[in-house]
C-alpha cells in the first residue's frame, strides 16, 4: 500500500492525464457540438472577409490605425478619440491581426470575425447552463446564421465585443447561482467590467443584470428555511461579484471622471435628451417621443428595414419572418415558466437591452446588438420544445417531425444567408457605406514602387483619409484636388509621380498624358484612372507653379477670412433677438450633421456656411462650441501666417495649432 502510494505521488502526470481523459469522455458530446458550432459560425463568418462587404467603411480603417498604435505604443489607454471616441478593448484585439497579416482590411475583419465566433461557442455554454442542451443547440445556430450577429461579425467594428462580454457574464453568473462557488461569482464580475471597454452602450447592459440578481434576492427573501443564512451568503457573494466589476472598470472610470477628457461629447452628440425637440417638448411630448423611437426600432429590426449608411445595416429586417414567429412564442413560454431563474433573465434582457437605441438618434442596430443572443434564444425555444416533444412520438412520426423542424433552422439560415451573400454585397447601401472604389484605388497605391509620389484627385476624399492612412500608410502623397487641396497637373522632376484620379477627375488624365508624355496610362476598372509619370520624363517646375508651403499659408489665410466671416453671421444673428446657439459647452462641427450641429442655426442669416479648404467638414472643418453666454470657433492651423489660438480642446488634438475667433 506504502508502495503504490509512493508510485502514485510520483507520477503525478498519470494521475493529471487520467483525470483529462475523464473529463474529455464526460464531456464528449459537447465538446462534439462546440466543434460544429465553429464550424458553422466560421464557414459563414470567415470567406471572402475582405470581398462582402467589398471596400472598407472609415470606422473599420480607424480600428486598424489604433491597432498599429497598439503594436507601436503598448497601452493606448481604455478609450480613444477616433471615430467620435470608443472604447478601445477590441483594438487590443485586433492588434495581434494586424501585426500578423499587415496592415489589411482581412486583419482588422478577422479579428471580428474570430469575436463572433467565439460569441456563438459561449452563448451555446451560456445557454447550456441557463436551461439545456437541446435549447443551446439550436439558440448557438440561429444566432450563427443570423444576419444581424453574422453582418457585425463580417465588420472591424468594435461593437462585435459586446454580445461576447454578455454571454460570457452570463455563463458565470448562472455557474454561481447553481453552484454558489465565489470563483465564478469573480468571474461573472470580471466579465461584466471588462464589458465597459466594449462598445458605448454596453452599461444598458447593467440595468437587467441588476434586476436579475435583485429577483434572485427577493426569492431567497421568501425563502421559507435558512432565510438569514441564504440571504448573507448570497449577499457576500454578489458584493464580491460588484467589486471585481468595479475593479475591472476602474480604467474606463477613471478616464470618464476626468473631465479633460471629453468622454461625453459623442455621447450627448447622439443623445436624445440634447436635442432641442426634446429639450422643448412637454412631459407627454417627450413620451410621444419615446414612444416613436421605440416604435422606429421594433419595425425597422423586426418588420421593414431602414438602411443605416453608418454600418450598412438595415436593408431589410434584420429577424426574418420565421425567426420573428417563433421568437414571439419563446416570449409566451418564458412568460408561462416565468418563475424560472433563465426565464426571467432572458426576459428581462430582451426588455431592456434596446434601451440604447430608445435614447440615441443613429445607430441602431449597433446600439441595440447586445440583445441579438438573447432573440436567438427565445426562437430556439419553441424549437426545443417540438424537438423534445417529438422524441415522444412513434419512430415514423418522430422522424418525420425531426425532419420538419431541420427544414425550419434550414429555411431560416437560407433567408439570412441567401440576402446576405447574394442580394446585400451589390446593394446601394452596400457600395454607399463602405465605397470599394476607393479601397481599390488605394490597394492600386500601395502596390506603387517605392520611392515615388502620388497626387491624388478625389472631391470625396483627401489623402489623409482613415482608410488611406490605414492602407497606405507608407505611400507619400498629396491632394491635388479642389475641394481637398490646389489643383495642379505639374510634377515634381525629382521623384516618379503617380496621377490618381477619381471621380469627377477622371477626364484630367488625357491633359496629364498629352501636357507630359512617356507615361503610362492605367484603367482602374471604373474606380480610378491613374498614369504614371517617370522621373525622367517629369519636366522642370514652371514658375507658376504654387510650393506646398505656400499652398499651406493660402489655406490659413482662408481660414481666417471664414473665421470672421463667422463671426459677423453670429453677430447678425444675435443682433436679430436671437440667442447664441448653444451647444452646453461641448464642441461640435459648425454645421456638417443639420438635426445635431447647434451652428446651423446661423443658417438662419446666412444661406451657406464657409467651409474649410480642405474640405470633408467632419473632419477638417471648423469646430464651435457655446455654454449660451460666449463662443468660440476653431480651424486647424497649418503655418505660422497667424498666432495660435490659445485654447486646445482635447477633441482637436489631431491638429497641431489651432486658428480661433471668440465672443462676444
Amino acid at each position: 500500500m506504502a508502495q503504490e502510494q509512493t508510485t502514485g505521488e510520483r507520477n503525478p502526470g498519470g494521475r493529471n492525464a487520467a483525470a483529462l481523459f475523464r473529463w474529455l469522455n464526460e464531456h464528449r458530446l459537447d465538446l462534439a457540438i462546440l466543434v460544429a458550432l465553429a464550424a458553422v459560425a466560421g464557414s459563414v463568418r470567415l470567406p471572402m472577409l475582405a470581398e462582402i462587404p467589398a471596400g472598407l467603411h472609415g470606422d473599420e480603417a480607424w480600428t486598424g490605425i489604433d491597432a498599429v498604435r497598439v503594436l507601436e505604443e503598448g497601452w493606448i489607454g481604455p478609450y480613444v478619440t477616433s471615430a467620435l471616441g470608443q472604447a478601445s478593448g477590441p483594438i487590443y484585439v485586433a492588434a495581434p491581426f494586424v501585426g500578423l497579416f499587415g496592415e489589411t482590411v482581412f486583419s482588422i475583419r478577422l479579428a471580428g470575425a474570430v469575436m463572433g465566433i467565439a460569441t456563438v461557442l459561449v452563448a451555446y455554454l451560456a445557454f447550456r447552463v441557463m436551461f439545456d442542451r437541446t435549447v443551446a443547440v439550436f439558440g448557438a445556430v440561429l444566432l450563427a446564421v443570423g444576419v444581424w450577429h453574422l453582418h457585425y461579425s463580417r465588420l472591424a467594428f468594435p461593437v462585435i465585443a459586446w454580445p461576447l462580454l454578455e454571454v460570457l457574464t452570463l455563463l458565470f453568473l448562472f455557474l454561481a447561482i447553481k453552484s454558489g462557488r465565489w470563483l465564478h461569482y469573480a468571474l461573472a464580475g470580471l466579465f461584466a467590467g471588462a464589458g465597459v471597454y466594449t462598445y458605448n452602450a454596453y452599461p444598458v447592459f447593467a440595468l437587467p443584470v441588476a434586476l436579475f440578481v435583485g429577483w434572485i434576492a427577493l426569492g431567497l427573501a421568501l425563502a421559507r428555511e435558512r432565510r438569514a443564512e441564504l440571504l448573507r451568503r448570497y449577499a457576500a457573494r454578489v458584493a464580491l461579484m460588484a467589486g471585481v466589476a468595479l475593479l475591472a472598470a476602474l480604467p474606463l472610470i477613471l478616464y470618464v471622471t476626468d473631465s479633460s477628457n471629453e468622454y461625453f461629447n459623442h455621447q450627448q452628440t447622439i443623445s436624445l435628451f440634447e436635442q432641442s425637440e426634446w429639450q422643448e417638448a412637454g412631459t407627454w411630448d417627450r413620451a410621444e417621443l419615446l414612444k416613436d423611437k421605440a416604435w422606429d426600432f421594433y419595425r425597422a429590426a423586426f418588420w421593414s428595414g431602414d438602411p443605416d449608411e453608418a454600418d450598412g445595416a438595415g436593408q431589410q429586417a434584420m429577424v426574418d419572418r420565421v425567426s420573428l414567429v417563433l421568437l414571439i412564442a419563446g416570449v409566451f413560454v418564458l412568460l408561462v415558466r416565468w418563475r424560472r431563474p433563465a426565464s426571467v433573465a432572458v426576459l428581462l434582457l430582451v426588455l431592456l437591452v434596446p434601451l440604447g437605441t430608445f435614447v440615441t438618434i443613429q445607430g441602431t442596430y449597433r446600439q441595440t446588438l447586445g440583445v441579438v443572443p438573447f432573440l436567438a434564444l427565445l426562437a430556439a425555444i419553441p424549437l426545443a420544445l417540438w424537438w423534445q416533444q417529438s422524441a415522444r412520438f412513434v419512430p415514423r412520426l418522430r422522424y418525420a417531425s425531426y425532419a420538419v423542424i431541420v427544414g425550419v433552422v434550414g429555411l431560416i439560415s437560407f433567408l439570412n444567408l441567401s440576402f446576405y451573400f447574394d442580394d446585400f454585397p451589390d446593394s446601394e447601401l452596400a457600395r454607399t457605406t463602405f465605397s470599394p472604389e476607393l479601397t481599390e484605388t488605394v490597394e492600386f497605391i500601395t502596390d506603387l514602387p517605392d520611392g515615388g509620389v502620388v497626387y491624388f484627385y478625389s472631391d470625396r476624399w483627401s489623402f489623409d483619409y482613415e482608410v488611406i492612412r490605414y492602407l497606405a500608410a507608407d505611400r507619400a502623397g498629396e491632394d491635388r484636388s479642389t475641394v481637398f487641396g490646389e489643383f495642379s497637373l505639374e510634377p515634381d522632376p525629382s521623384q516618379n509621380v503617380a496621377y490618381v484620379f477619381m471621380d469627377p477627375y477622371k477626364e484630367r488624365l488625357s491633359d496629364a498624358a498629352t501636357r507630359f508624355p512617356g507615361g503610362r496610362e492605367v484603367d482602374g476598372g471604373g474606380s480610378y484612372l491613374a498614369y504614371l509619370l517617370p522621373r525622367s520624363q517629369a519636366p522642370a517646375p514652371t514658375p507658376t507653379a504654387v510650393s506646398a508651403a505656400e499652398a499651406m499659408r493660402q489655406r490659413d489665410v482662408a481660414r481666417m477670412q471664414d473665421l470672421e466671416e463667422i463671426q459677423q453671421t453670429i453677430a447678425v444673428y444675435t443682433a436679430e433677438g436671437n440667442a447664441l446657439p448653444n451647444t452646453n459647452g461641448d464642441l461640435q462641427s459648425l454645421c456638417v450633421f443639420r438635426e445635431l450641429d447647434a451652428g446651423c442655426e446661423l443658417l438662419e442669416v446666412l444661406d451657406q456656411l464657409p467651409e474649410d479648404p480642405l474640405g470633408d467638414a467632419g473632419v477638417n472643418g471648423y469646430f464651435y462650441v457655446s455654454d449660451g453666454a460666449t463662443y468660440s470657433v476653431y480651424a486647424q492651423r497649418e503655418t505660422d501666417a497667424f498666432p495660435a489660438c490659445d485654447e486646445h480642446p482635447e477633441f482637436l488634438r489631431q491638429f497641431d495649432a489651432l486658428l480661433c475667433v471668440k465672443g462676444p
